[in-house]
């Protein structure tokens, strides 16, 4: 089952990203929900989890935006894994370190893109730092905290159902 959610949330996530929430632009910017997703369930759920929701999340961004397959699965992956190695360190209400997560994933992930462009000498890094990077990560910290409340609802009713399906008498 809880395949199933999350790999039905990762899909629903990315089929909402390239259509309703397009609309959720504020100066032509949009939050990255899959790092918002990535980050939580690796916190909620520990770094195997998380590898595997970054990786199948990247996956779905690159066979939906991408000209390769498989960098960005990489990079959400490796986020993932070191996010979900925090998964002991706190307690799960605390809603002050995902937001510390969100904030340096999606720093991570940006720098990361930026990179590429760098690498082909086709952008000024401190432009588009100031007119990109920092709006996105503003507006997607900003939303982390709903959506990593929303994640926390979703993982305690998986791991309820979860509980339930295991006790045999």
């Amino acid at each position: 089952m809880r395949t199933t959610v999350i790999g039905l949330l990762l899909v629903v996530v990315q089929v909402l990203s390239t259509t309703i929430f397009q609309h959720l632009r504020i100066g032509n910017i949009l939050p990255n929900f899959m790092i918002m997703i990535i980050v939580s369930f690796a916190l909620l759920r520990g770094s195997t989890e998380g590898t595997l929701v970054g990786i199948a999340g990247g996956l779905l961004y690159d066979l939906s935006f991408g000209l390769l397959v498989g960098p960005t699965a990489i990079i959400y992956g490796g986020i993932g894994y070191i996010i979900g190695k925090l998964n002991r360190n706190f307690y799960r209400e605390n809603f002050i370190i995902p937001f510390l997560c969100t904030l340096a994933s999606n720093l991570v992930y940006s720098i990361f893109f930026t990179f590429g462009f760098m690498l082909r000498g086709k952008i000024n890094f401190f432009f588009f730092f100031k007119s990109l990077i920092m709006p996105e990560l503003i507006y997607t910290i900003t939303l982390s905290l709903v959506v990593y409340q929303i994640s926390y609802l979703i993982n305690e009713k998986i791991e309820w159902h979860e509980r339930k399906t295991r006790n045999i008498f």
